[in-house]
């Protein structure tokens, strides 16, 4: 088994993403790459003997993180799977992203000012108390997705 990497990006392309060097950049970053990763699964499921992973690289100003596609290029499904997400990764976020990305600088927000004491832990919503995202339906827009659960 011979594994292969090809890096598919922190964001899809066509969006803004985190700078290396900026103090925002190891949140912004984490954030973006999570969202990312759980986008292209939900729209490309892997198969077996292939992976989407975040990986960090060293760079001249510091480390910086992407999405890439892991996958075993002695399978030819797995092969496949690499290559076409790469040509068909797609260059704007998409409505859950979009809500993921927004429910996670929120919680992390929350959780913030509790830390800081600006807010008392029982004042932080439920939703960003629990371990994971929310379910969203598919097949909503952002505004649809806002107005059922809202953020």
């Amino acid at each position: 088994m011979s594994t292969q990497t090809i890096g598919i990006g922190p964001t899809p392309c066509e969006e803004e993403c985190a700078q290396v060097g900026r103090a925002d950049y190891e949140e912004r970053s984490r954030r973006e790459c999570l969202v990312f990763r759980r986008m292209l699964q939900r729209l490309y499921p892997a198969p077996d003997r292939a992976s989407l992973q975040v990986k960090s690289f060293a760079h001249d100003f510091g480390s910086y993180r992407e999405v890439c596609v892991c996958y075993d290029d002695e399978d030819r499904a797995a092969s496949e799977y690499a290559f076409r997400l790469e040509e068909k990764t797609p260059p704007k976020w998409d409505a859950i992203a979009h809500y993921e990305l927004l429910w996670c600088e929120r919680k992390s927000h929350c959780l913030e000012a509790a830390r800081n004491g600006r807010i008392a832990r029982e004042e932080i919503p439920a939703q960003y108390l629990a371990g994971d995202f929310p379910t969203l339906p598919a097949n909503q827009t952002f505004t649809e997705l806002c107005r059922q659960f809202p953020l």
